[in-house]
């Protein structure tokens, strides 16, 4: 049995308006974020969100 990416709408869904925000939040200017702090943690749970969004299923053993 093959090992599937799996798809989760749920974290899509957050990681989309997380995204929008982690740009909102850098400066290309001087290539920063603005408050450090939050564009750290914006930066981090992005992506936590992007790595539950496209995780693997595991494998189930039944026929």
């Amino acid at each position: 049995m093959k090992n599937k990416i799996g798809f989760n709408m749920g974290f899509a869904l957050m990681a989309f308006p997380l995204g929008l925000a982690l740009l909102r939040e850098f400066d290309f200017q001087t290539f920063t974020f603005r408050k450090t702090a939050l564009g750290i943690l914006y930066l981090t749970v992005f992506i936590v969100a992007i790595y539950l969004t496209f995780k693997k299923k595991e494998k189930s053993d039944e026929q």
